[in-house]
């Protein structure tokens, strides 16, 4: 008889240990593993998929070395077993189908599948309100280990209903990138209340999951294409964004955990920055390891000695008590060697070998095992926190923790030489770190929606095809058919399972793949083409905007979402894009036409092969065929082409639809005050009661704004009539036809109905004043007053403050009988909103979709792309009616979010949705510009805008906001995008786009600028005229001209007017100021509120719990450059014991220490001194009588003191540490 190999021999010995260690505690009939002393009979899902990762790894390895035909049974029985103990899994999830179908609807916790089940009967083992079931990880890891199994040749899928649950699953864990959960340890927040939150692990895990389920093809391994599961890489991609912007910390209460090696190395490999992944593993091995392994996360109480374990909860205070003497646990050792082996890395190898070696336990037996923790001893715990390190541990919990055993199975497998690490990663996931592709082209194909169209484009020397002149083969269909198309895809009548959910988006990535349905290739146009969207897309230029930045986007993210082929993108071009014909005579002529020019110029800038940095190439559809990334799907129950037809009457509707209605419905309307026949140019004849009706509109049109700033001591009242610039420009030989844009529907029957008002002029001659309105008078007007008023007007500005006013005084469902109809000021505002839009009154139209309540269908994305970049949001009015927004929320939750904020202000309800939207689109494709920022104030940032415009413009504040309301959204977001960039606004032309000189200005895309920051001074001089004070210059200085001088003063004060209102902090800031509250007694004071010395013994250093008590204080000022200079104060107080040349400074040990107070001496200081040197300041606060000049700086500070540089002999710093030293010494 032969003899095994020393190898076979070795590989023997492995599997008997795993015998005795790992299959005592496995179930017969259920093939599941139980082993927690506490919890007996009940069997975890993360445990169980790690042991069949071993029990396949073990598979694998006798598949390899197998000696005999008796080492073949051995490996076919391993995975047997491996495959028996994932179907068990499968089914423990299938028998709650249910709360899948409500978890997919709604995301609640109590919906979510559990996280362990009976061993005995795979059945629920507690309640679902009685362990923190929600664990994205742990479903994640299940089907990370599914696809890698199932790619090794092992099929665990048996049926088609099972593949319609795993579809469902993956439509369960899509959204984990916005879904707090309790994460890997089960406990959510640290402090163990139950408090759910964002974990990177469970963001990686999901990440990996998708990825891998993605790669895998078939679960079925036999190339059947329905069995495929179907994964969208947006949200692949919503995951990678996020784990980019939180390592290497784990969540909002764990600056960094040591299962973050979970998904940087073996299993997850879902990182593929190796600069992220160096960090994150440097991070955990310098702050977590110790002799006996990791501790899993700083101030970790679990099973210390110190914890009381008669209640599940911590208090707040007693954190810090664990701080030095959190248990080890001896499984980050075997990921350390796991995440060594992959890196190649073989002195780490070995290193991290001899210590993991050096913890194991021994049972009677002589087996090896790894013990779940190692705790310090009561007797030991004031030497290992005066000495961390230092003191001897004792094994705790329970040996062997199958979780660790199984990972130590799979360490000495590859340890002792019997599998390569590749063999253990099927889907080659761990290559992502190391080889990287270049960024892939995107393709596109400008398609014209009729021959009108097609000549316009060939008259500019652009070559397309029309929408019908496509091969016959493809099929183009809206982005909202695709979401239809997937609602099908999942479907289980048996397991009661619909297909996912119709209110999720679909997002670009998925929209830009070629789709094969049958002998179908379907293409699905961007969401953004769809026509159902906001009056954003009346300015084209937002539309060619996104185009490029949706291009831009695409470019940078392909790769990272491992799609085979490359993108395609489908851009239609329709009349409404081109043409001014149709359009109703009161819009604006001059803007439709240089729209025109800029799709024009947005196409010719994507056939030459560059747009805004990305490598695009623009041919035929047919052209791409060969090149483009295919999706196919199939449907079990329906034919294909059943399926296409079902959601094909999805009818392809574009951006701005310009078709002609029936023009002769609205000549003649009856009224119940008689009929009459309208007549063009037709304005109020009464203007005395109109000038009433007018007023009552302008004082509730205001924005609400916030600020000691004296560019915005005006701005309570925020609108004025515009000037006669706004009427209608055009000839009086005009045709008087109207075009009616839209058809108002009865809400009782659904019928059309015909135009309700006829409108010929845009804007009104009128110049009223807007002073005070009695109410006395307001009430005085009655219903049929008002109504004769709307009855005698054409013009669109006068329909709108008369509709307006009905609004307020009888409300949105008064019956107004107009034409002896049911037509309620709800219909009316409808109609001269679409009208509004048709015209471009950005004012107007801010005005009705405020008071309509529309929310802009991009908002709820645009929310989300910025949180997953963890970047907080407040809406409201700054520092007195602020909601904060800390996670993704649903369009119904943002409602009334937005509703409690701006509830009775329209005009800013609809403005801080198109800033939210802007900020969104900027974050995705100049992240960058970001920053520094953790939490973005929409209020403070309306703020800015308008003081900004009173600047540029030479406007009092009420002409400000008005300015400000009617900016078109592109100018807005190309404002918000000087912001961020940190250079000053550029003023944009008055009269629209009439002058050739102003349309090239605009015509740069993003605005231009005049200097960089760097190019520009702040000095103060006496000769020079400062705050609107007139001072006589000297003759060489008038050759500076008046635009220099403009841009020198008030430069500082703006900066930090607008870093304040972007909430920019120095990098490290709340890290440094954790410092500084931690040696303070009695804490900290911020504009009264304190920051007290516990939040230092609850919270570590680069917690973001303390990060968010900061932004909370900070937040309740109202001015933004206080804010940035008490920031700037607080960074100062960072190095204290640097400034003051002590070691120990004489803080305050009877009070907190008042920062406000360190600012008011040093605004004194500063005054003094300027005194002395007879600067411009002894002209306001530096004065003999300060009381009668003091300028109206924020808060009592010199104007000056503002509009000084940060550093230098005079600037804000050398006055902000001669105050400290004057405090300290």
């Amino acid at each position: 008889m032969r003899s095994r190999s020393g190898s076979g021999v070795r590989l023997d010995r492995i599997l008997f240990m795993v015998e005795q260690t790992i299959f005592s505690h496995q179930n017969p009939i259920t093939a599941l593993f139980a082993n927690q002393k506490d919890f007996p009979g009940h069997a975890w899902i993360r445990d169980n998929v790690f042991i069949a990762q071993a029990l396949w790894a073990l598979y694998r390895a006798y598949m390899k070395c197998a000696d005999f035909d008796e080492d073949l049974t051995k490996a076919k029985e391993l995975g047997f077993t491996c495959v028996k103990m994932m179907q068990s899994i499968l089914e423990c999830m299938m028998r709650q189908a249910d709360k899948v179908e409500l978890f997919k609807k709604f995301q609640r916790p109590l919906d979510a599948l559990h996280s362990k089940y009976a061993v005995d009967t795979k059945s629920t083992v507690c309640g679902d309100a009685d362990w923190g079931h929600l664990q994205m990880d742990a479903i994640s890891l299940y089907l990370l280990t599914l696809a890698q199994i199932t790619a090794s040749g092992l099929q665990v899928v048996r049926n088609f209903d099972e593949v319609a649950f795993i579809q469902n699953l993956v439509y369960y864990i899509e959204t984990g990138y916005r879904t707090p959960d309790y994460g890997v340890w089960e406990r959510g927040d640290k402090t163990n209340q139950g408090i759910r939150e964002l974990n990177a692990t469970s963001i990686g895990m999901v990440k990996a999951a998708l990825q891998a389920l993605n790669d895998v093809g078939d679960l079925f391994v036999d190339g059947s294409r329905g069995s495929v599961v179907h994964v969208l890489p947006d949200e692949i991609e919503q995951c990678s964004a996020m784990l980019s912007s939180m390592l290497p910390r784990e969540s909002f209460s764990k600056e960094t955990d040591a299962a973050l090696l979970g998904i940087i190395s073996y299993p997850a490999f879902c990182v593929e920055d190796p600069d992220l992944v160096t960090q994150t593993r440097e991070t955990i091995t310098e702050r977590l390891m110790g002799k006996y392994g990791c501790r899993r996360f700083m101030r970790d109480g679990y099973k210390t000695v110190l914890e009381d374990a008669s209640r599940l909860y911590y208090n707040k205070s007693e954190l810090q008590q664990f701080e030095d003497i959190e248990c080890e646990w001896p499984i980050f050792f075997c990921y350390l060697i796991l995440d060594a082996m992959y890196s190649k890395d073989d002195d780490a190898v070995e290193a991290y070998w001899q210590q993991l070696e050096s913890v194991l336990v021994y049972s009677d037996k002589g087996f090896r095992l790894v013990p779940e923790l190692y705790v310090v001893g009561r007797e030991h715990v004031a030497a290992e926190k005066s000495h961390p390190g230092t003191q001897v541990r004792e094994p705790g919990g329970a040996t062997p923790f199958l979780w660790a055993q199984s990972l130590y199975v799979i360490v000495c497998l590859l340890y002792e030489g019997f599998l390569l690490p590749a063999e253990l990663d099927p889907l080659s996931r761990r290559l992502s770190v190391y080889e990287k592709r270049p960024p892939c082209e995107v393709q596109v194909t400008v398609l014209a929606e009729s021959a009108d169209v097609q000549r316009e484009l060939r008259a500019h020397d652009i070559h397309v095809q029309r929408v019908d002149e496509i091969d016959p083969v493809f099929t183009i269909l809206p982005a909202s058919a695709l979401g239809h198309l997937l609602a099908k895809i999942g479907e289980s009548k048996k397991l009661n399972l619909s297909g996912r959910p119709l209110d999720r988006p679909i997002g670009l990535l998925s929209t830009s793949r070629l789709y094969q349905i049958g002998n179908k290739f379907v293409i699905f146009t961007p969401q953004f083409m769809d026509s159902r969207r906001s009056h954003l897309m009346y300015d084209i230029r937002i539309l060619t905007d996104e185009w490029s930045s949706e291009l831009q986007y695409i470019y940078a993210s392909w790769n990272s979402v491992s799609i085979s082929g490359r993108p395609l993108v489908v851009l239609v071009v329709t009349q409404g894009m081109l043409s001014t014909e149709g359009l109703s005579h009161f819009s604006n002529i001059h803007l439709n036409r240089y729209m025109k020019s800029t799709v024009i110029g947005a196409i010719k800038k994507i056939n030459t092969g560059y747009l805004s940095g990305a490598r695009v190439v623009m041919k035929d559809l047919s052209d791409f065929f060969r090149t483009t990334a295919v999706s196919k799907i199939e449907f079990r129950d329906k034919s294909a082409e059943e399926m296409l037809q079902s959601v094909a009457a999805e009818k392809v509707q574009f951006t701005l639809h310009t078709e002609d209605l029936n023009e002769g419905k609205s000549e003649k309307m009856a009224s119940p005050r008689g009929s009459r026949t309208l007549r063009r140019g037709e304005s109020v004849k009464d203007r005395s009661a109109y000038s009433l009706v007018h007023k009552a509109s302008m004082r509730h049109r205001s924005i609400a704004l916030d600020s000691n700033d004296a560019d915005l001591v005006q701005l309570r009242l925020a609108y004025n009539s515009r000037p006669s610039s706004l009427v209608d420009t055009g000839s009086p030989q005009s045709p008087p036809q109207t075009r009616p844009l839209e058809l108002v529907k009865e809400h009782s029957s659904g019928e059309l109905r015909q135009q309700l008002l006829k409108t010929t002029k845009k804007g009104s001659d009128n110049k009223t004043a807007h002073g005070a309105l009695k109410s006395e008078q307001m009430h005085e007007m009655k219903a049929d007053d008002l109504l004769d008023l709307l009855n005698e007007t054409t013009v669109l500005e006068e329909q709108i403050s008369i509709i307006h006013c009905l609004w307020m005084k009888y409300g949105p469902d008064y019956d107004t009988e107009l034409g002896c109809q049911h037509i309620t000021v709800r219909m009316l505002t409808e109609e001269v909103h679409a009208k509004a839009c048709e015209a471009r009154e950005w004012a107007l139209v801010r005005l009705t979709a405020g008071l309509l309540k529309k929310q802009l269908e991009e908002l709820s994305k645009a929310v989300t792309h910025l949180l997953v970049r963890q970047k907080q949001i407040t809406v409201g009015i700054a520092s007195k009616k602020e909601e904060v927004i800390t996670c993704p929320k649903t369009n119904e939750e943002l409602e009334k979010i937005m509703n409690r904020a701006y509830g009775d202000d329209p005009n800013s309800f609809t403005l801080a949705q198109e800033i939210i939207v802007y900020l969104g689109s900027l974050v995705r494709t100049e992240p960058k510009l970001f920053l520094e920022m953790f939490r973005l104030r929409i209020g403070l940032i309306v703020q800015v805008l308008a003081s900004e415009l009173a600047r540029l413009r030479h406007l009092s504040g009420g002409e400000a906001a008005d300015t400000l309301l009617t900016v078109s959204p592109f100018e807005l977001k190309s404002m918000i995008f000087s912001l961020l960039s940190g250079r000053l606004l550029e003023e944009y032309a008055e009269d629209g786009f009439q002058h050739s000189e102003a349309m090239r200005d605009t015509r740069t895309g993003i605005g231009s600028f005049r200097r960089q920051i760097e190019e520009r001074k702040s000095l103060r001089k006496s000769t020079r005229s400062v705050g609107g004070m007139e001072i006589p210059m000297e003759e060489d200085e008038e050759d500076e001209g008046p635009e220099e001088d403009d841009f020198q003063f008030g430069i500082w004060l703006r900066h930090r007017r607008i870093d304040g209102a972007l909430n920019r902090v120095p990098n490290g800031f709340y890290a440094i100021l954790w410092d500084t509250v931690h040696k303070m007694p009695h804490g900290v004071k911020i504009n009264d509120t304190i920051l007290h010395w516990g939040l230092t013994q609850e919270m570590t250093r680069k917690e973001i719990k303390f990060a968010l008590e900061v932004e909370e204080a900070l937040n309740r000022i109202a001015e933004p450059e206080y804010r940035e200079i008490i920031v700037e104060a607080l960074w100062l107080l960072g190095r204290l014991e640097k400034l003051v040349l002590l070691d120990q400074p004489t803080v305050p040990r009877d009070r907190p220490l008042d920062v406000d107070a360190i600012l008011r001496v040093a605004n004194q200081i500063f005054v003094e001194h300027n005194k002395t040197l007879e600067t411009i300041v002894t002209e306001c606060c530096a004065s003999e009588t300060p009381n009668k000049t003091r300028c109206d700086g924020a808060r009592g500070i010199c104007k000056h003191f503002y509009d000084s540089a940060p550093a230098g002999e005079y600037g804000t710093s050398h006055y902000i540490i001669r105050a400290l030293m004057q405090l300290f010494s």
